[in-house]
């Protein structure tokens, strides 16, 4: 069995569905982005991330955001790659805390 790696508030869990739908559609944008290059614009999303996760008290997803937000900021394209696999996984476990 996996260890769970978000703890949910009970007062932001009935936001959590929003936030999720919310959040994959900024991973899409994040993935054209780093497809097309636009460094910017993914560190722009990361930023959007950090604040987003810690208004949720997601500290994992937080760290995640500033990771991506300096990662990008510093061109290392082929870093991102994994951070934003690790954003997929993270979506995915809070998108199952919703059952």
């Amino acid at each position: 069995m996996q260890k769970k790696i978000f703890t949910i508030d009970e007062s932001v869990r009935s936001l959590i569905p929003h936030f999720v739908i919310h959040q994959y559609a900024e991973l899409q944008l994040m993935e054209k982005n780093l497809e097309n290059g636009n460094m910017e614009e993914v560190s722009r999303l990361g930023h959007s991330l950090k604040g987003a996760a810690a208004n949720f008290n997601l500290e994992p997803l937080r760290k995640l955001g500033v990771a991506i937000q300096d990662v990008a900021k510093m061109g290392m394209n082929d870093a991102l790659a994994p951070l934003l696999a690790r954003y997929r996984l993270y979506l995915e476990e809070l998108k199952s805390m919703q059952n």
